[in-house]
């Protein structure tokens, strides 16, 4: 059973155990950043998660909060429950500030400053394959330890994230506008080397997981956000992988859903040719203490 009598909501004290304050300044990749975390096309993601938010929490953990955009319908769907968003970015988080809806921290969350035995829940959105790309699996199995630690006893830690559909090779007919963008994509991805075969007619041999990355990053190519994501992996574990992370941590993985926002169509000048469909890049699960 959960503590249903929350701390202190002025006092931020009560959730702190230590902080160092990091990103001070404001950089074009905040503003970048602010825009794409407030895209509308990304409230269906946070319903999901919203939705197996138990209830009865009263205090609730945003992990990489950002703008605060999950934040602030946590809050108007759970109004009597303390909310605490964590992010690395001061200017993101003087945007969720001014809504008043919560306290937030400055920090690095691979470095989570909280106390123990103190949240009912954590929710992380799309933040655990940046701790993967930018450090390693351990710094990874480092912070979920911390967020099961921070996590009162029946508390529960809801997950949303990208997750790799494995090396095996697919074929895709691309636009010529797309195969330009697949072969600038080739030249400046940072964090592996892709590779894929050109069959002619522009039919492309790829990997499963190349293809993904390319997909889910074609949007950043040329814009203020080209740097960071092109050092950063959408495919970063397999969900068996993401699993056993867990395990490590001390949780219990309670339930997994797939989730595919954006699957690949001819109009956007890609069709599978392969018989083999496309695995669902997304993951949904809920880890118990």
């Amino acid at each position: 059973m959960m503590d249903s009598t929350p701390p202190p909501e002025t006092q931020l004290e009560c959730f702190l155990a230590s902080c160092t304050p990091v990103m001070n300044g404001m950089s074009s990749r905040d503003k970048g950043m602010a825009r794409l975390l407030s895209r509308p096309s990304r409230s269906s993601r946070f319903d999901k998660v919203i939705e197996r938010v138990n209830p009865n929490a009263s205090t609730i953990l945003d992990l990489g909060c950002g703008v605060g955009a999950l934040t602030i319908k946590l809050a108007e769907k759970f109004p009597s429950s303390s909310i605490v968003g964590v992010d690395k970015s001061k200017y993101l988080l003087r945007k969720l500030q001014k809504k008043g809806v919560a306290s937030t921290i400055l920090a690095d969350i691979p470095n989570l400053p909280v106390k123990e035995d103190v949240f009912d829940v954590a929710v992380a959105i799309q933040v655990l394959h940046e701790i993967v790309s930018m450090k390693d699996a351990n710094a990874l199995i480092h912070t979920l330890k911390q967020v099961c630690n921070s996590l009162r006893s029946g508390g529960e830690l809801i997950l949303f994230d990208h997750v790799s559909p494995g090396d095996a090779p697919i074929l895709i007919r691309f636009s010529n506008d797309r195969l330009a963008k697949l072969k600038e994509f080739q030249t400046k991805f940072k964090h592996r080397k892709v590779t894929f075969q050109d069959r002619g007619d522009r039919l492309i041999r790829i990997s499963m997981r190349d293809f993904y990355d390319f997909f889910t990053k074609i949007w950043a190519l040329n814009t203020g956000l080209e740097e960071e994501e092109m050092h950063e992996t959408h495919t970063p574990f397999t969900r068996q992988e993401l699993r056993e992370c867990l395990l490590k941590a001390g949780f219990k993985v309670k339930q997994a859903l797939v989730y595919n926002t954006t699957p690949v169509r001819p109009r956007k000048g890609m069709a599978v040719q392969s018989k083999v469909r496309l695995p669902d890049r997304q993951v949904i699960l809920v880890a118990g203490k």
